[in-house]
């Protein structure tokens, strides 16, 4: 069988800084993986866990989508509603949409507030999720102080999404919509560098100053390759985008989608 990762798995090995990935198919097969059980500063992936919990909460009904909350305190990083000062409140549907696509961090910490550090806490027990935890909002300094930092393995990001692809964040109807807000995120950067303008994966991205990370579905024709990257201790940030482009295009060509030549040669 043909290795897709070749590339990425050079550049792994001599890599300056950490990564951790893991890269399997939806049947359970490993392609690649390195430190898949190592936990990382999980930046704005944990997103994911978060949009899971909210919506399996909404499909129970615990919570309703459509209920609006104030948009509240604003906070930096990315995202579009610390510019938006005369919008005062939005859904939680909306409020989701604004934290997955854009990764705005003003409609994350609503979120939170709304959902609980709690249920987010006792879905990823439910789920089996072990070793990624949402200890605190974004640009919570104060909570970072103490110790509380927001973690991830691609083991548990993995699963996740292979939740999500079999239908299991509470039904079918629910894994989709979570889907569907993924595959609209906006940052092509990483994982879906080396893909074809407009490609749709589903993906959610994270970036410190110190970390580049990733998480996609690639559903090809010849199968679905799920993908969780993360890396720490990064100095170079491009180095480490090019790399997780590496990884999302073999991710791709595993999958048997179709991805253009690399801009630079093989």
């Amino acid at each position: 069988m043909q290795d897709h990762f070749g590339a990425a798995r050079e550049l792994v090995a001599r890599a300056p800084f950490k990564v951790g990935v893991l890269a399997r198919s939806a049947d359970g097969e490993t392609l690649f993986a390195n430190e898949p059980d190592r936990a990382y500063p999980a930046a704005s992936v944990i997103k994911v866990p978060l949009a899971m919990a909210l919506y399996a909460d909404a499909a129970d009904g615990r919570i309703d989508l459509a209920e609006e909350i104030a948009t509240g305190e604003r906070v930096d990083g990315s995202g579009i509603l610390r510019d938006m000062r005369d919008v005062p409140a939005l859904s939680i549907r909306d409020l989701a949409a604004a934290m997955m696509v854009l990764s705005d961090n003003t409609a994350t910490n609503r979120v939170i507030e709304r959902l609980g550090l709690e249920r987010v806490a006792a879905r990823m027990g439910e789920w089996g999720i072990a070793n990624t935890a949402l200890r605190r909002k974004m640009y919570d300094f104060e909570a970072a102080k103490r110790g509380l930092e927001n973690v991830a393995t691609a083991s548990d990001l993995v699963a996740l999404l292979a939740r999500l692809v079999a239908g299991e964040c509470r039904d079918r109807a629910t894994s989709d919509a979570v889907l569907a807000i993924m595959a609209r995120c906006e940052d092509d950067r990483k994982l879906r560098r080396f893909l074809a303008p407009n490609t749709k994966v589903p993906s959610k991205s994270g970036t410190l100053d110190a970390s580049r990370n990733d998480v996609a579905v690639f559903a090809g024709p010849s199968q679905a390759v799920l993908v969780a990257a993360f890396t720490s201790e990064v100095k170079d940030a491009l180095a480490a985008e090019h790399l997780l482009g590496l990884i999302g295009r073999g991710a791709a060509m595993a999958a048997g989608m179709s991805v253009p030549p690399l801009p630079f040669g093989d």
